[in-house]
């Protein structure tokens, strides 16, 4: 796969702020690690926000994926959101792929401040509470039956 080197990723101004505070005290050293949960809170709670301003320097596409897992949350979320267009995970639409990535995170950081704003806690503590919803809420699933695992089967 050929990445074009050009790409790149924008944080948004109007949480420059957010941002910041969780680079200085949440332990994120680098505003790709905020981005890359920030997309996944926006895509959990369906909170995708365009936006048209950017701040700082656009961080390239190629530090966005240094985390292994980082290009295949870009491309399973814009997988997600065009089920219908397999079309959307081919090289020459990248550009598409990071424009939904930036969109959730930008999302993801406007729902982080409404709940830093609503439950009165540091933006650090909010995201370990979020995080850790999460986590307890995919422990609910329970064990599949045999009849389920082979509902679909014909022998």
């Amino acid at each position: 796969m050929t990445i074009n080197t050009d790409v790149r990723v924008r944080r948004p101004l109007a949480h420059e702020r957010l941002i910041k505070e969780l680079q200085d005290e949440g332990g994120f050293a680098y505003f790709r690690d905020i981005l890359l949960l920030a997309a996944a809170i926006g895509y959990r709670h369906e909170r995708r926000v365009a936006f048209t301003d950017s701040a700082g320097d656009p961080i390239r596409y190629e530090t966005l994926t240094g985390p292994s897992f980082s290009a295949a949350l870009v491309n399973m979320i814009a997988a997600a959101v065009n089920p219908d267009d397999p079309e959307i995970m081919d090289d020459a639409r990248l550009e598409e792929r990071v424009k939904v990535f930036e969109e959730y995170a930008n999302g993801g950081l406007e729902y982080v401040q409404e709940q830093v704003n609503v439950r009165h806690q540091p933006a650090a503590m909010v995201i370990g509470e979020l995080v850790s919803e999460a986590l307890s809420e995919s422990s609910s699933a329970s064990p599949a039956t045999v009849e389920e695992l082979l509902g679909g089967v014909n022998w």
